[in-house]
């Protein structure tokens, strides 16, 4: 009796285990895709899908800047930004290594969309891909599952 109690106390305890580390991976989930994990200082990725046609992927990645008014004006009415020089040539995080697990794709260009995220236009996208993409010590690895224009935000905590 002893040994059959421990059989199914160390079964109910592998069987638990197998649960909560198939639920650790799998950080959000779609059916049109999955991010399977990001690394602690990664807030949140945000997948959305366009109605337009395509294959064609925009990552964005860094700090995400909230927009503010700017109430700078002049003697004679002219307002602009007064941002430090060092702040204009600042660039977010650059990918280190876009690993491809699955799918591929032809093209891939980074532009700076301000001084603390870059964007990445990927085109010509394989569908299904996965990719595990590395900054640093930082990395996320997702799947899209069909075929559209897609923007992914991986956002950095502040």
């Amino acid at each position: 009796m002893k040994k059959l109690t421990l059989l199914i106390a160390l079964l109910l305890m592998f069987t638990g285990f197998h649960v909560y580390s198939s639920v650790k991976t799998t950080i959000d989930r779609d059916s049109n895709f999955v991010v399977f994990n990001k690394s602690k200082n990664i807030e949140e990725v945000k997948i959305r899908k366009s109605k337009k046609s395509g294959a064609v992927l925009y990552i964005t990645v860094g700090v995400p800047q909230k927009t503010a008014s700017n109430n700078n004006v002049t003697a004679i009415g002219i307002s602009g930004k007064s941002e430090s020089e060092e702040l204009r040539n600042k660039k977010g995080p650059i990918f280190d290594h876009i690993e491809v697990l699955n799918g591929g794709y032809d093209d891939i260009k980074v532009d700076k969309l301000n001084s603390s995220q870059n964007v990445y236009t990927i085109e010509k996208v394989n569908f299904p891909l996965r990719l595990k993409v590395k900054s640093g010590n930082e990395q996320v690895e997702f799947e899209l599952k069909e075929v559209g224009k897609w923007n992914v935000e991986i956002n950095y905590k502040k």
